[in-house]
């Protein structure tokens, strides 16, 4: 069900109203279904409004909050479309089953009500005036259908208009309404210059400064002079220039209200017509609503909107067919157009942008997400309206992010400096930095329209946490920025904290239907009376930020003076990593691997190790990481091919069976330079290609799942083997052990350290019981007592490494000591 702090509560009332009128609704799709099925053996044409029902329902399900009806209609439209082309026979057994499970949900979530029928959605009425809102505008005409058009146009400029038929009763009126100024008809019921006249008489009377406007059907010098004498203001002839009349109601008498950001609907589905109606006319906006292309055309020129959203799966007149037809009225052509639509079809995306600038926006579009796509749209198109001509890209994405219509960074900058200017001495003003954990994986996993649509409803449900003051942007892909200003102590601010944390979890548990775990480390830094200017803070926010990553699991951070200190020696070991890596102080050392059975050696793990010059031997930990941040993993990689496959074909020729591991990062994977280098070395040290060993981890795979696919590929073509590091320690271990088919299976440490310090072996012996099955080696690495070793014959293991037996040497150890 759709949550109520989505939406403004004001209107949780209009739309539980409206889910329960869906809910009757969904009733009748039901019938409608079931006869359709009744009638499709005879006439198969019938197929096409089941595609058209399922279709609606795939859209409308979800916003409304039917997940399941929604899932179950897309996978009954995706069998009708594959189903065009079977016979008769055939087509019922492909429906039967996906149409019947639409069915029974149809029936478990419908409200039978026969009083409760579809009924047509043209249009949204404005609200009516408040009897305490100060009125604008009084018109005075004797035509009542020209008032109405009239005034519904100036009512969605945001002006507050009230008509009269009668001339005579001007000043009743006047004083009644007490308007801003007059629009008056000349003549009234064959009379002459009525309008004029009785304007002039209420002046000398009244002697109000109010100003006066004249319209006429007629144009000369007689109803001019009529309308100068009557000390009219304007004079403008009917038909009414629209945009005329506004800018003298803006520019010559200083009426410019806050004028609604005007939104035209257009979409068959009239059920989320109707709540996306109410959604946004309770946010502020003006909406017109049409259920076909015909309406739309009809209505244009009476809504003048600034924006237009379509579905592009309509019946007669396609979405894209509507949008070619409103790009060839000159008046309507600037008018930024937004398509909608449930299919993921490419070519209906290619099509769509052709006719605007804008992206394609897949349902369902939930009542939130509706908001802020809109809401980042705003700017767009008030700048199109201000400009002539075309708008560029770099101009409308000035300030705002369109993905989530927040602020962009750079506002945050200007606006902090300005606070720290001119700060109240007791304000506590605090930068936090948010930084989603691992979300390239949910890009990878799920791909990057289902990462967008999370980054969407994690901003929405940061902003629910915000207050009046707060200032949300988002600063790069998955990072945020929040300026806050109006907190008291580190314990509020530590409060606030922990809602966006909760803002995080119900982002996860906004999308049950995929297994996303969202997680966020959170740097803060607050700003002391020694900060100066917003870089200060915002450079204290990254280095805290920078901290709470190093943590195992998502982590929150204050800024603390230390940080900097630690990131100065941090810039400072990159730059001598950096000359270690053009100085070759960079070696690799060897750890051997056995036999689990017989004992013999089996083959080496090549392990990085750094000779620096002022610290002696340094391990990996003291590197590796900072080398991958930095990006010159890759550098270290092809060292380490060099130096450990040298020694392999050396060594080859006493133990001729031996094998070489050699470690993989992500970098590798991303920049696969190494192939090519990997090939030169096995030809030039002529090595069996199958003796060298990669291995691989799961973070690896998943960084760039497509690109690690190609490089594998690439690498058994090549002929050498692959091994799958740190097994059971990453995301989903198990769905990639068939994609990569590797040679061997390595157990990392902690489940054997588990296994002996619980007597619980169950994990232990199932990983080497999967590895066997699926034709693998498995290696155990870390192996420090006897009866660990003895433990590992029992159930089975291949390999093993470790402490108890060697620890990593450099090849000069390994000759001395005769191990070859």
């Amino acid at each position: 069900m759709m949550a109520k702090k989505d939406l403004d509560s004001s209107v949780s009332q209009k739309l539980d109203n409206l889910r329960n009128t869906y809910k009757a609704h969904l009733g009748e799709y039901k019938t409608e279904l079931e006869n359709i099925w009744l009638a499709i053996n005879k006439d198969p044409r019938q197929l096409e409004s089941l595609i058209s029902i399922a279709h609606r329902l795939s859209g409308s399900g979800k916003v409304y909050g039917f997940t399941e009806l929604s899932l179950l209609a897309k996978a009954l439209e995706e069998a009708s479309n594959t189903a065009v082309t079977l016979s008769k026979p055939e087509l019922t057994a492909a429906l039967a089953e996906p149409l019947h499970a639409l069915l029974t949900v149809l029936d478990r979530d419908s409200i039978i009500d026969s009083n409760n029928t579809l009924k047509s959605v043209t249009s949204v009425e404005n609200p009516s005036i408040d009897k305490n809102e100060a009125v604008n505008l009084l018109l005075i005409d004797d035509d009542p259908d020209f008032s109405v058009q009239i005034s519904e146009i100036l009512k969605h400029r945001g002006y507050s208009i009230k008509y009269q038929e009668d001339i005579n009763q001007l000043e009743q009126a006047v004083a009644e309404y007490e308007p801003l100024a007059l629009i008056v008809d000349m003549d009234f019921s064959g009379q002459r210059f009525a309008g004029a006249n009785k304007v002039g008489l209420w002046r000398q009377k009244d002697g109000a400064p109010l100003p006066v406007i004249f319209i006429s059907a007629f144009d000369s010098f007689d109803v001019r002079l009529a309308a100068v004498r009557a000390a009219g203001n304007h004079f403008l002839r009917k038909p009414l220039d629209v945009s005329k009349l506004i800018s003298l109601l803006q520019s010559e008498l200083n009426l410019a209200p806050s004028e609604p950001y005007r939104i035209m609907i257009v979409d068959d589905d009239r059920d989320l017509l109707s709540l996306y109606g109410t959604v946004l006319s309770n946010a502020g906006y003006s909406v017109s609503m049409a259920t076909c292309a015909e309406d739309a055309i009809a209505m244009l020129e009476l809504e003048q909107p600034e924006l237009i959203l379509i579905d592009v799966y309509m019946p007669s007149c396609s979405g894209i067919e509507l949008g070619r037809i409103i790009r060839q009225h000159e008046e309507f052509a600037t008018i930024p157009l937004l398509f909608m639509s449930a299919a993921g079809d490419t070519d209906i995306q290619l099509a769509c942008a052709r006719l605007t600038s804008d992206e394609f926006i897949n349902k369902p579009i939930e009542p939130w997400r509706l908001l802020m796509v809109i809401k980042s749209r705003v700017l767009r198109g008030r700048l199109l309206r201000a400009k002539t001509g075309s708008l560029t890209l770099s101009e409308t994405s000035v300030s705002q992010d369109m993905l989530t219509g927040l602020p962009k960074f750079a506002k945050i900058r200007s606006i902090l400096d300005n606070i720290l200017q001119n700060r109240d001495p007791k304000a506590l003003i605090a930068v936090v930095k948010i930084d989603l954990r691992n979300f390239h994986t949910i890009n990878n996993l799920y791909g990057y329209y289902f990462g967008d649509q999370v980054l969407q409803r994690l901003a929405w449900e940061l902003t629910q946490c915000l207050d009046a003051k707060d200032i949300l942007c988002r600063e790069s892909a998955d990072e945020f920025i929040l300026l806050i200003s109006n907190h008291n102590s580190e314990y509020s601010i530590n409060q606030f904290i922990r809602s966006l944390n909760i803002a995080v979890d119900n982002t996860n548990d906004a999308e049950k239907h995929t297994n996303i775990a969202l997680s966020a480390d959170i740097g803060i830094a607050c700003a002391s009376n020694e900060t100066k200017n917003a870089d200060d803070l915002l450079d204290q926010a990254d280095a805290a930020l920078f901290n709470a990553k190093k943590s195992p699991t998502a982590d929150v951070c204050y800024y603390k003076s230390w940080m900097k200190d630690k990131e100065k020696n941090h810039f400072s070991l990159a730059r001598s990593i950096i000359k270690g890596l053009e100085k070759e102080e960079f070696i690799s050392v060897y750890q051997p691997i056995f036999s689990v059975s017989t004992g013999k050696l089996m083959g080496f793990e090549a392990l990085a190790r750094w000779q620096h010059p002022d610290k002696k031997v340094l391990g990996p930990g003291d590197f590796i990481p900072l080398m991958e941040e930095q990006g010159l993993i890759s550098k270290l990689t092809e060292q380490m091919l060099s130096q450990s496959l040298t020694r392999l074909s050396s060594w080859q020729e006493k133990q001729p069976d031996l094998f070489m591991s050699i470690n993989l990062s992500a970098q590798d994977i991303q920049k696969p330079t190494f192939l090519s280098h990997l090939r030169y070395l096995i030809a030039h040290h002529r090595l069996i290609p199958d003796r060298v060993i990669l291995e691989i981890t799961e973070s690896l795979l998943l960084s760039d799942w497509q690109q690690a696919s190609n490089v594998l590929n690439a690498l058994k073509e090549i002929g050498v083997r692959l091994a799958l590091d740190d097994f059971g320690t990453g995301y989903s271990s198990l769905s990639y052990l068939q994609r990569i088919n590797a040679a061997k299976l390595k157990i990392d440490r902690s489940f054997i350290q588990q296994s002996t310090q619980t007597g619980d072996s169950r994990l232990l012996q199932s990983i080497v019981q999967l590895g066997k099955t699926m034709n693998m080696s498995v290696i155990a690495e870390g192996v420090e007592q006897v009866q660990e070793l003895n433990f590992l014959r029992i159930i089975g293991c291949d390999q093993y490494q470790g402490f108890l037996k060697a620890k990593p040497m450099l090849a000069e150890e390994v000759e001395r000591d005769l191990w070859i």
